[in-house]
């Protein structure tokens, strides 16, 4: 990608540079990117049911377009009314999905098409007209010639609640479990990260209590008070689903993850976030250097986003644009999509826990500062302490910090006023974790060396 946005910046460059250069300039305006094409959507009419709402029931396709620098072109399909198509503000109010970088289709469901059309205001069970059109876009967008979907979409109640997975992940706490949401009628889904330091057994409760849970039944299935546990194959970041109607559940390997110049693979491959199920977002700490910073799912640029600067925290779906990372640090970053899914929100804050207490070099005054491992997710130093207390606190301040409670348990707690006992002068190797999805809590190691 970085070869490609040097390409478009050196075009611009040499087009400028040449506009100085003489005197008299002719102007130089960009090279015309045409779309002539006409977008096809197969077939060109569909009915939208309750039984055929998870089938691909359209798909949409086109042709290439060429610009004139050889670089990933995106393309999205945009949905509109044919009212809206015409005239000063055409196509301003037109839903887009995206489709892609280099790709000549996309297929939609039922449940797809049954959104875009409800939420640009046809009517349930009267046959409605959409007009689609593909927008191609580079350094600049180009549009193709738009085509006419005959659509008759449906109205589904459904009744909107959650559902609870306590598990070894969250130490079976069904208070605080992670929750599963409503996304049809007994159909429930969400995330949840298992840990490599905690188990993979998990519950499916109806309510926050254990009156009623259900487990597996040994065929695949979900059977109520089953104490045997339901499982995923391997610590990760997972995608739940539960069927109550046919005692049925799933699970994918699904994470966002971090990518770009600034993490640690580069272009090349993600770093995975974790999904915090209490605040509903996705978080990681990490080592980043200065360069570009966006998130994708999976591994894989179908569903990615990009900010438009590094300044108001928003990142939009399939934007070509990315946050910049100014300085070498750590950073805890966050990410959380929106309610419309064109946009997320994110955060990138600068972070650093340190060591502080009568026993340090820094006493109660100042902090002496750890080095965040990326491959383990803990905080490290090497350090000369003496006799006394030793606490773990965030960027040199109070707001957070941790206490221990005794010496033998290796847990500290948040904004707990007690410490570890350093009890012989030596120099110790310390270690401080904190615990996925809970920060009333982390784990910590001080061995002297």
């Amino acid at each position: 990608m970085k070869k490609y946005i040097n390409k478009i910046v050196l075009l611009f460059a040499v087009l400028i540079l040449g506009t100085a250069c003489e005197e008299d300039a002719i102007l130089t305006v960009l090279e015309v990117v045409n779309f002539d094409a006409t977008a096809e959507i197969f077939p060109s009419s569909v009915i939208v049911t309750e039984e055929n709402e998870n089938e691909s029931l359209a798909t949409a396709s086109w042709s290439s377009v060429t610009y004139p620098i050889e670089a990933p072109v995106s393309y999205k399909v945009q949905f509109d009314i044919p009212v809206d198509t015409v005239g000063d503000n055409a196509w301003k109010n037109a839903i887009s999905i995206a489709a892609g970088i280099d790709v000549l289709s996309k297929s939609f469901s039922g449940v797809e098409l049954n959104e875009i059309a409800l939420n640009l205001g046809l009517q349930p069970d009267v046959e409605g007209t959409l007009v689609i059109r593909v927008e191609s876009y580079m350094d600049r967008a180009a549009y193709s010639k738009a085509t006419v979907l005959k659509i008759t979409p449906y109205e589904k109640n459904i009744i909107f609640g959650e559902i609870f997975v306590p598990g070894a992940y969250q130490d079976w706490n069904v208070d605080n479990a992670a929750t599963l949401t409503t996304i049809d009628n007994g159909i429930y889904q969400g995330y949840i990260t298992f840990p490599s330091n905690k188990g993979l057994g998990f519950k499916i409760n109806p309510e926050r209590n254990w009156t009623t849970f259900y487990g597996a039944n040994g065929d695949g299935k979900i059977e109520e008070k089953n104490d045997m546990d339901l499982s995923v194959p391997e610590p990760g970041t997972y995608l739940i689903t539960a069927n109550l109607n046919n005692l049925t559940w799933s699970y994918q390997l699904s994470s966002f993850g971090l990518i770009g110049t600034a993490t640690p693979g580069g272009w090349d491959s993600d770093t995975n976030m974790i999904y915090d199920y209490q605040n509903k977002l996705w978080i990681s700490n990490l080592n980043l250097q200065p360069g570009a910073l966006k998130f994708r799912l999976n591994d894989s640029w179908d569903i990615n986003y990009g900010s438009q600067n590094s300044i108001d925290g928003i990142a939009y779906l399939g934007d070509q644009g990315a946050h910049t990372i100014s300085e070498a640090a750590t950073f805890e970053v966050t990410f959380k999509i929106n309610e419309d899914p064109a946009t997320a929100n994110y955060t990138v804050t600068k972070i650093s826990y340190g060591i502080i207490g009568d026993a340090t070099e820094g006493g109660w005054d100042t902090s002496t500062p750890m080095t965040f491992d990326n491959d383990t997710n803990e905080w490290k130093v090497t350090a000369d302490l003496t006799p006394g207390a030793v606490k773990f606190r965030l960027n040199n301040e109070w707001t957070v910090n941790y206490g221990a409670r005794n010496n033998d348990d290796g847990i500290v707690y948040l904004d707990d006023p007690g410490a570890h006992n350093i009890s012989e002068a030596g120099t110790y190797e310390i270690t401080f974790k904190l615990v996925p999805n809970n920060k009333e809590t982390a784990t910590y190691i001080i061995q002297k060396l």
